[in-house]
């Protein structure tokens, strides 16, 4: 339905956008008739942002970011003010010095004071200076801006050329394209080389200044890194030169191992001292069974031979710093063989008799060994101790060198790419990082380019029809007014019994409208015409409802009930019918005012047994309009409760159907009064007046709701004043 409804909306005004539409158009082709006809010259170059045909120092991978940036950079340099201010002083010393000058100024253009007070010698002097120099004109200078000033006036100046210039990539290549368009072809192929061959210029003079400030910064960085790293260097020297050592790690690794063996050793000795006591309290048993007469053998030389052996051999192994396997193991051999004496000569296994005295002899030869061997314990454990106390001051001496040495290797890897940098940036000054290559040069086209007057006034038609469609729609959308049947139907819960459209009933009376003929209608009058069936729609609602006296009220002032009340008496009378119009609205008598009514509603009071026609027809103001009679009021700030009398003309209504076809009452809006609440009561039935231009607020609903709950009293609602565009909306 919406849909439906916007449609329609739009149709309602093709009009406006047809018309819209083709002044568009017709505007477009005024402006583009004198459009100049322009000749596009194009060039293209290869920058090797992506590939790289060149051979480089230095292996590189291509980064599709960095690339991108790289375009866009060049695109930026080649349209700033300096490389197109280049382009300029190009164009402008080749027509001055050239015999065939592109621009041809007119007579207007000689005649102005920028030709005028222009100097050709001087311009050319200074253009030349600062195309060497790579400068910008500057309007501070007067000379220079005289120079600016007929730059303009050629189309020489930054903006002119800007507007014709067209500087790009191509999508998905490697190639930049520069295009311009200008009235001279040989200019627009002179412009796009020119402009190539000036932005080459400016770049690499621009990349050689900032090549030499990166080696001579880096050089420096390079010295200062080279000499901090020679001071690491030499404190790492000094440091192991003053402790000592020239290689911690080795001699730490060499002092373990001997400790090592120096515990094995000592638990040589601890097992020998064990043994050694095991054997001399045997002998202590042999020697106190001897006591009790067990007989025993001598073997004392024996003994003396193999102990004398023990002692040199433990005094050599000492010698050679307990460190030699091969005498400890001999050592071991002896003591076995020596400690077997008192065991293989005891009479208890052997059946061998040994004399007491070779027992003791042999017994205090075993307590030397004893002694010897705590004594070998004692050097093995302070040779241990003062090893492992060496080991502790190399550990300290290990962390300081540790904590050198990474200093050094931070130093070192600073040094490595600081020079890798300045590497790179001697190697960018011998062999130039761009690869710029003009891959075409612009040549003069043969035919000027299309005008594109066509398309131009296409789009603009099509624009303005889009645009004023979107207008209109935008205007319905937003437009909160009840403006056609289907938009009060949609909002209002109210039976819509007629529509009434606008007429313009200032120009014609609502009774000339009423009785005017079909054969004097004109264009201009078919919305009378209109206004004059709606009005007998609702004419019709009202003989077929069955009822005679109506209210006829709204939600708001201003909603057209007066005319409506006028023009539903009028078109009844038209029918035959008698009608009587009260006027009950007592905030605003306009009723009264427009049909010029005698004001007595206010005055009548006569009791039921006295009531009779005779007595209302002195309050009836009649016409010459037959069967259509008014009675008014005073008016004022007060409701019918307020000011009708006791016994008043509308309690006698019921009477006067008995000499009425109809009556019609009048009431005040019910949003900002209670009048119509209170006529409600001495009604028949009610008709609620909606202008289409006046939009729904909170209070009208109160108000509607009201209207609801009169049940079978509310006939209907009317919409007014609707605009005939929206009346089958």
């Amino acid at each position: 339905m919406e849909v439906i409804y916007f449609i329609k909306a739009l149709l309602k005004k093709k009009w406006w956008i047809i018309i819209s539409t083709v002044a568009a158009v017709a505007l477009a082709f005024v402006f583009t008739i004198g459009k100049a006809r322009l000749y596009e010259s194009n060039a293209q170059m290869s920058t090797g942002f992506t590939i790289k045909d060149q051979i480089t120092l230095r292996d590189e991978n291509v980064n599709i970011y960095e690339s991108d940036v790289k375009f866009e950079n060049v695109v930026q340099t080649i349209n700033s003010p300096l490389v197109v201010g280049l382009l300029s002083y190009r164009l402008l010393i080749h027509d001055l010095t050239s015999g065939k000058p592109f621009v041809k100024l007119t007579e207007n253009d000689l005649k102005t004071p920028e030709y005028k007070q222009f100097n050709k010698e001087e311009a050319l002097r200074i253009c030349q200076q600062k195309l060497d120099s790579l400068q910008m004109l500057t309007s501070y200078h007067p000379a220079e801006r005289k120079i600016l000033e007929y730059m303009k006036l050629c189309k020489f100046d930054y903006e002119s050329i800007r507007k014709t210039l067209n500087v790009g990539r191509l999508p998905r290549t490697d190639y930049i394209d520069i295009s311009y368009r200008s009235p001279n072809p040989e200019q627009s192929a002179f412009a796009v080389n020119t402009l190539y061959e000036e932005f080459i210029r400016y770049y690499r003079s621009l990349r050689s200044e900032r090549t030499v400030e990166n080696v001579s910064t880096f050089e420096e960085l390079v010295n200062k890194k080279k000499q901090e790293l020679d001071a690491k260097v030499e404190a790492l020297r000094m440091f192991k030169s003053s402790a000592g050592v020239v290689n911690i790690e080795a001699t730490s690794s060499s002092e373990l191992s001997l400790i090592s063996q120096l515990e094995k050793s000592l638990l040589d000795e601890k097992a020998n001292a064990n043994s050694i006591s095991s054997s001399i309290q045997a002998l202590n048993a042999q020697i106190s069974g001897i006591t009790q007469g067990k007989p025993a053998y001598n073997y004392n030389s024996e003994i003396l031979a193999l102990r004398k052996q023990l002692t040199d051999l433990n005094d050599e192994y000492i010698r050679t710093g307990s460190n030699n396997e091969a005498l400890q193991d001999k050592i071991k051999a002896v003591r076995k063989q020596l400690q077997s004496y008192p065991s293989t000569t005891t009479t208890t296994v052997n059946g061998v008799p040994v004399s007491r005295e070779e027992l003791l002899t042999k017994k205090a030869g075993l307590e030397a060994d004893l002694e010897a061997s705590n004594q070998n314990r004692s050097i093995l454990e302070q040779k241990i101790r003062a090893l492992k106390g060496s080991i502790g001051s190399y550990a300290n001496k290990e962390a300081m060198v540790s904590t050198l040495t990474q200093e050094l290797q931070l130093a070192q890897d600073e040094y490595n790419k600081l020079k890798e940098k300045l590497n790179s940036a001697i190697d960018n000054r011998t062999a130039p990082m761009d690869n710029f290559k003009q891959t075409l040069r612009g040549q003069p086209a043969f035919k000027p380019e299309s005008s594109k007057r066509a398309i131009i006034m296409g789009m603009a038609g099509i624009a303005v029809f889009m645009l004023s469609s979107m207008i209109i729609l935008f205007k319905e959308f937003f437009d909160s007014s009840i403006k056609s049947p289907s938009i009060f139907e949609k909002n209002v819960d109210l039976k819509l019994i007629s529509t009434i459209n606008h007429a313009d009933l200032k120009k014609y009376s609502i009774l000339e409208v009423l009785q005017q003929k079909a054969e004097d209608y004109d264009a201009v009058r078919k919305r009378m015409n209109s206004f004059r069936e709606l009005l007998r729609k609702l004419r019709f609602e009202i003989e077929s409802s069955g009822k005679s006296i109506f209210l006829f009220t709204s939600t708001n002032s201003q909603q057209g009930k007066t005319t409506l009340v006028q023009a539903v008496a009028y078109s009844l009378s038209l029918s035959n019918k008698r009608v009587l119009v009260i006027d009950t609205n007592f905030c605003n008598n306009d009723l009264t005012l427009q049909l010029e009514a005698k004001p007595t509603l206010e005055t009548f009071s006569v009791a039921p047994e006295e009531f009779s026609y005779e007595k209302v027809k002195p309050l009836i103001t009649t016409y010459s309009v037959s069967n259509v009679e008014v009675i008014g009021c005073k008016g004022g700030d007060y409701t019918p409760t307020e000011i009708l009398p006791e016994n008043h003309l509308l309690n006698y209504l019921q009477e006067l159907k008995k000499h009425y076809d109809f009556i019609l009452l009048e009431g005040a809006p019910l949003n900002d009064y209670t009048d119509s609440r209170e006529l409600e009561h001495y009604v028949e039935g009610v008709i609620a007046v909606f202008n289409s231009k006046a939009s729904l607020k909170q209070n009208d609903r109160d108000s509607i709701q009201f209207l609801q709950s009169l049940d079978g009293k509310l006939l209907g609602a009317v919409l007014n004043n609707i605009n005939e565009d929206y009346i089958d909306l």
